[in-house]
Parts: structure tokens; sequence; C-alpha cells
């Protein structure tokens, strides 16, 4: 039994993820976070991890969701969307390292690429769900 889901149209999927992308810009090379107490603490996985790992698995859920609707391979399609999300996150990575007060840091780069991974689930329920238009979903 396929799921039903709805369908947005391109121009608002491609919306969010131009969003959330310049959310991540803006949060990685235009502004510095502040340090909380939980970036200090050597028991718990940094603050500043976690928001790399959730912003680009909404980065990644969203350009899946964006290009649903492409006639390509499901595998492929995965792979290039990865790939895109590891090309923009090291971008970051290399863009901060140019900016003050930041730096390159792997472990950033390996939060993104965890963060992104979680596309994968969505590629691999893909074939089990319907999209269908905004008009035809009510």
């Amino acid at each position: 039994m396929d799921l039903r889901l709805p369908l947005l149209p391109a121009w608002l999927r491609w919306s969010v993820v131009a969003g959330v992308a310049g959310v991540i810009f803006y949060g990685s090379i235009l502004t510095v976070p502040p340090e909380t107490a939980l970036d200090t603490r050597p028991d718990l996985i940094p603050l500043d991890k976690w928001r790399h790992f959730i912003a680009y698995a909404a980065f990644g859920n969203s350009l899946a969701y964006a290009t649903t609707d492409w006639n390509i391979n499901t595998r492929r399609l995965a792979a290039a969307v990865i790939a895109i999300i590891i090309l923009y996150g090291v971008g970051i990575e290399f863009g901060q390292s140019l900016t003050p007060d930041r730096h390159f840091s792997i472990g950033d780069v390996y939060a993104n690429l965890l963060g992104g991974i979680l596309v994968l689930p969505y590629f691999i329920m893909q074939s089990r769900l319907r999209f269908v238009s905004v008009s035809e979903f009510g």
C-alpha cells in the first residue's frame, strides 16, 4: 500500500532548499553563534555539532523532497543529493577558514555528513510513497 503525500509546487520546494541553505550560510559564515555551557562539557557532544547535524539533515531532506518529481534512478539521485550536501558542507567549512574568528573543522564536516546521511531513509521509502499535487491531495 502506497502512502499518499502532497507534492508542493516546485518553486516552493526549491525556495525551502534555498532558505535552509541560506540559514546554514548565515549561521556559519556571517555570524558566530555564542558558545554555551553545552559546548564546553567534555562528556557531551558539543552543541555546535548538534547544530551542524540538524541543519544538514534539514538541508538534505529538503533537497530530496525538491527533487521528488525528477525522473532519475533513485540510487543516482540519492548519491547526487549526498554529494551536494558534502560539497556544500566542505565549502562552508573552507569559507569559515577565510573568516575572522572562525576555522575549518573536520569535526563539523563529519557532523554535516552524518546529518546529511539522514536523507537515506527518504530514498529507501520513496518507492512506497506516492506524491500527488496539492490540488489532488485534498
